[in-house]
């Protein structure tokens, strides 16, 4: 082993001045190291047979800070001494501005000095006899002003080992405690896996945190062969992208795109130019479902996402550039909901440091626009109007096949026969997301929206022919000439009367019941029970009126199939089984489910009550513990944060300074922590957007404060205006936060609580989930 050596680490002048002013939030700091590991797996695929991977540690809760550390380690070909000294020297990089993910030098000094104060890197080659182990004290090197950073050469147990290993220590107190709250593996976790899905899915890279590997979010679409017809013209849901450039002359100092026939580069005046190809590729296509935010089209330079669900394609500009940019998709639907997505590969166009976005003023950006949508606008009436050419993009092609969100197979959009089915096509997506096999293909989607346009002939009821065999449990058709037993005169025996009454169906009730019903979302979706089959479940919670099932029996609740698997269970929420004694509405449904299953299948060997415990098992209704709890109250305050946001955006000055002291600075740190790329805290309070990001002591204060502006279905659907006494008004006002504050108080603290006062927060969180005015 050999001590007391030291390498140079002195960074480029011209780096000193933008390492303070780089902000990184924590998932881009391990980004940055991740990028300079995938670069090696691209560039030297040697893994010495093994699959390239990156393995992140991150601290837990259970860590303290004096012991945290992160590490970054992946089994690429490593570094020679020489190559570590470079790399580490912020400025530098090996790898110029072109053709690669990284700027190790600076990414690497900004990442690691972003997270904490010490960092060892460890690296060696396959042969090599040892392992070069470097260590950047920051502070220590401040403190010489000398940039050395000793180093030392530690032997091999194994010649054949190889690949890098990054070790930060001391971590930074924000960095430290950022790391550690409850969900902040979950958002690194998710940013990751979606930023690097192109290397994870299609190089076979491997990533993982603390264990557990990363899935990749693969995109949701149809496929190529779903197509709709326009004018004659058959679309395709997937449109490919492949436009080739002329060649350039690459900078490798500055970045800049030279002429072909230049020695130097025109921008900087340096000789490393270097001839590159270029080219524009991908593809654009229609996501199986519709969202308000989750759509638009990703960018990548090398394989990484740089923009992510990046809408600036769906805007037209003037090529004056003097009017403001138009908003054309989405705009056909009531709300504002798109399924336009994207994979755009550009790997010659320049990111900025921090790699959220490209630079957009330059010419290679504006070509990669202009392949995707070219200059007219999408919509053929406008383009007439301002007599353009019609545009015939890829974007505008998925744009006149699938602008509008119309249930049926002409839009390709799932249906139930009367409505789109948006929200399930969305649980129908996680899914997918979570490798479920039945629907990694587009069937499911497909065969939902056929439905819509080619309904079941007879849907009447249980009375019908089709579909005797899925009714209520105990409930046969009746026999063929069972009436003539009974005594009952034939149909044609008896003559008609002058006006005959009309008769509700039972179709007609059950629909008369859904009208004035409101579901359970958590109990809803798909369940499959071992042994006993698979049922898509939807409850309906029945209000002032009186619930009768097929035999005209009075009932609390009642579970009928019209249409397999769909089972539907109807819920008397006014019954004095709920309202005198006190029983679960959520409990009797799923009883009424498993009852269902059992007698369907037959079996009345397995009890009763371990399928009900099944069904609460598969439900996504919350268990009664603190974490379930606690996970919901904090959703459902996500859910108040994005209702109160417009209205906090009308005058966020005054909210701003409801906050206190240590609101403000709880909010900013959040901000850091999840906020999506590109976006400006100062900004987000000028605009409101920090609502998003305080904790739900500020949030009930916000309320309590200025109730006027969130109530009268803004936020909750509580009547407020209407109220002219002002008793009135703090009752409303009263009956609204004693709920919350159980929701901000689980939520925000997590104390220790009893089973009955878990039983009040989840009637606290009901009542509030009713409330609000979102309709989620």
């Amino acid at each position: 082993m050999s001590d007391g050596q030291y390498i140079n680490v002195m960074p480029h002048p011209r780096i000193l001045g933008v390492l303070g002013d780089i902000e990184f939030a924590a998932w881009q700091c391990l980004a940055e190291l991740v990028d300079n590991a995938f670069d090696v797996f691209q560039t030297s695929p040697e893994t010495g047979g093994e699959r390239p991977t990156v393995s992140i540690s991150l601290p837990t809760a259970q860590d303290s800070r004096s012991t945290a550390e992160v590490v970054v380690q992946d089994n690429g070909r490593g570094m020679s001494l020489d190559e570590v000294r470079k790399a580490i020297s912020a400025g530098w990089s090996g790898n110029g501005r072109h053709g690669a993910l990284g700027l190790f030098g600076m990414g690497f000094n900004i990442a690691t000095a972003r997270l904490g104060r010490k960092t060892v890197v460890r690296t060696g080659r396959a042969g090599d006899t040892y392992w070069t182990e470097v260590t950047l004290d920051l502070p220590q090197i401040e403190a010489s002003a000398a940039y050395q950073a000793p180093y030392r050469q530690v032997p091999k147990a194994n010649l054949e080992e190889h690949g890098t290993v990054i070790t930060i220590s001391d971590l930074k107190g924000e960095q430290f405690e950022a790391l550690r709250r409850p969900n902040a593996l979950r958002v690194i976790r998710e940013k990751l896996g979606d930023v690097y899905s192109y290397l994870l899915t299609e190089q076979g890279f491997r990533l993982t945190i603390n264990g557990k590997k990363l899935p990749p979010r693969k995109p949701c679409v149809w496929s190529e062969k779903r197509t709709v017809t326009r004018r004659g013209v058959e679309i395709s849901a997937l449109q490919p992208i492949d436009v080739s450039l002329s060649d350039k002359k690459a900078c490798m100092a500055c970045g800049y795109w030279n002429p072909l026939d230049v020695d130097r580069c025109r921008e900087c005046d340096q000789d490393r130019l270097e001839v590159r190809s270029r080219r524009i590729w991908g593809w654009l296509g229609i996501q199986r479902y519709v969202h308000r935010t989750d759509y638009g089209v990703d960018f990548l330079r090398n394989g990484r996402k740089i923009l992510l669900k990046d809408k600036r394609i769906f805007y037209w500009t003037d090529e004056d550039g003097l009017g403001e940019p138009e908003l054309e998709y989405p705009i056909d639907s009531k709300a504002a909901t798109g399924r336009i997505v994207g994979e755009i590969h550009c790997d010659h166009v320049t990111p900025n440091y921090q790699k959220t976005a490209f630079e957009f003023e330059t010419a290679e950006w504006h070509q990669v626009l202009r392949a995707i949508r070219k200059e007219s606008p999408l919509r053929p009436e406008i383009a007439k109007r301002r007599q353009l050419q019609e545009n015939d993009s890829p974007l505008a092609l998925l744009y006149s096949g699938f602008r509008r969100q119309d249930p049926g197979l002409n839009y390709l959009v799932p249906g139930n026969g009367k409505e789109a089915i948006h929200e399930k096509t969305i649980q129908w997506a996680k899914l997918f997301r979570d490798a479920h096999p039945d629907y990694q293909s587009d069937e499911i989607w497909y065969e939902a929206a056929h439905s819509h346009d080619h309904p079941h002939q007879d849907e009447s009821g249980p009375d019908s022919d089709s579909g005797t065999d899925e009714l209520l449990p105990g409930l046969g058709p009746v026999s063929p000439g069972e009436d003539d037993a009974r005594g009952v005169p034939r149909t044609e025996d008896v003559p008609p009367a002058d006006d005959p009454a009309p008769v509700e169906t039972f179709a007609q009730r059950l629909q008369r019941y859904r009208d004035t019903a409101d579901q359970f979302p958590d109990l809803a979706g798909e369940y499959l029970i071992p042994e006993m089959g698979r049922i898509e479940l939807r409850v309906w919670a029945v209000r002032g009126q009186r619930l009768t099932n097929a035999k005209d029996q009075e009932t609390p609740a009642f579970a009928i199939m019209l249409r397999s698997p769909q089972l539907e269970v109807f819920v008397d929420s006014d019954h004095q089984l709920y309202r005198e004694h006190g029983a679960d509405m959520r409990d009797i449904a799923l009883l009424e489910s498993a009852e269902y299953m059992r007698v369907r299948q037959n079996d009345n060997s397995t009890p009763l009550s371990q399928l009900l415990l099944l069904f609460k098992e598969r439900s996504s209704s919350p268990r009664l513990t603190p974490t379930a709890m606690a996970d919901e109250a904090e959703r459902l305050l996500e859910r108040i944060r994005t209702l109160m946001a417009p209205v906090i955006a009308e005058t966020p000055a005054v909210h701003w300074l409801q906050l206190r002291a240590y609101e403000r600075e709880a909010a900013e740190e959040r901000f850091a922590l999840e906020s999506e790329p590109g976006l400006d805290w100062n900004e987000a309070v000028n605009n409101g957007e920090f609502i998003r990001f305080t904790p739900a002591s500020a949030v009930l204060r916000v309320i309590s404060e200025s109730p006027a502006l969130f109530m009268d279905g803004k936020v909750f659907r509580r009547s407020y205006a209407a109220l002219s006494a002002s008793d009135a008004r703090d009752l409303i006002v009263e009956r609204l936060m004693n709920p919350l504050s159980d929701l901000a108080l689980l939520a925000q603290h997590r104390p220790k609580v009893t089973p009955e006062e878990l039983g009040r927060i989840r009637v606290s969180c009901r009542l509030i989930a009713r409330d609000l005015a979102d309709d989620s």
